[in-house]
Parts: structure tokens; C-alpha cells; sequence
């Protein structure tokens, strides 16, 4: 015996999955940045890790470390990553972000915020706030 899905929630569904792609693809602001969005979001954790390890950046993101090794030589390319031999295991790397890589992680999130702002702004300010509100109650169900 199958549930009936309401259609309202099919809708909102498929219209929150077009939402998602469409200020994706507008994510190439990185572009000029030098950064890929998956680029973008591995700077982001390392710079919230300080000290990451490959092998728990690839657990992160679900990847195995030799897909994470490949954008940490961009990166590192870019300067915007540093790798150093971990002192307490000669065969793990760890590794750090620079200054000028703060300096990217910072212009690049402050374009995405000016981007979502670009979307939600046809929202009133209570229905930006109650939009708020619903996104933290799922958030906190995904917990």
C-alpha cells in the first residue's frame, strides 16, 4: 500500500530543486576568483579546520582523498592552501589555508550572500523571516 504525496509538497519539491541549480550555476562568480563551487567549499572547511588532514577532508566530502588531493594542487597552485608534513605521522599531510586564501574564502562567500540576497529579495521581510525560520526547523531535523 503507497502514500499519495501531497502534490503541493511535489511542487515545492521540484520548485525548491530548480531554485537550487539555477543559483548554482550562478555560483561561476567564483570563477573569477579562480575557484569551482566544490574548490570554494573545500577552502571553506579548511579554513573553519585550521589543521585538516586529507583523509578526513575526503570523509567530508564524501570523496576519496585522491579527488581531494587534486583540488588541493589547484588550490595550492593558486596559493591558496598550504601542505605540511604531519609531525606525528610522516605519511599524513596537513593542511592549512593562507592569507590570500582567507582573502578568496571571503570575497567568495561575500558574492554568494549577495547572490542569495538577489534571490530571497523578492520576499517581505516577514516572509523572508518565517522562509528563515522553516529552513532552521529543517536544518535542525537533519541534525
Amino acid at each position: 500500500m503507497s502514500q499519495e504525496i501531497n502534490p503541493l509538497i511535489e511542487r515545492v519539491g521540484l520548485s525548491m530543486w530548480k531554485v537550487q541549480r539555477k543559483i548554482m550555476s550562478q555560483m561561476s562568480l567564483h570563477k573569477e576568483l579562480g575557484l569551482t563551487v566544490p574548490q570554494f567549499g573545500l577552502l571553506h572547511m579548511i579554513a573553519q579546520e585550521k589543521q585538516a588532514r586529507v583523509v578526513h577532508l575526503a570523509d567530508k566530502m564524501e570523496v576519496k582523498s585522491s579527488a581531494v588531493t587534486v583540488m588541493l594542487d589547484r588550490l595550492e597552485l593558486l596559493g591558496l592552501i598550504a601542505r605540511v608534513p604531519d609531525e606525528n605521522d610522516r605519511r599524513a599531510v596537513i593542511v592549512t589555508i593562507t592569507d590570500k586564501g582567507q582573502g578568496v574564502l571571503e570575497e567568495a562567500q561575500r558574492r554568494s550572500l549577495l547572490l542569495l540576497e538577489e534571490h530571497l529579495s523578492i520576499l517581505e521581510p516577514e516572509e523572508l523571516e518565517n522562509f528563515a525560520h522553516y529552513y532552521l526547523l529543517l536544518e535542525k531535523q537533519e541534525r
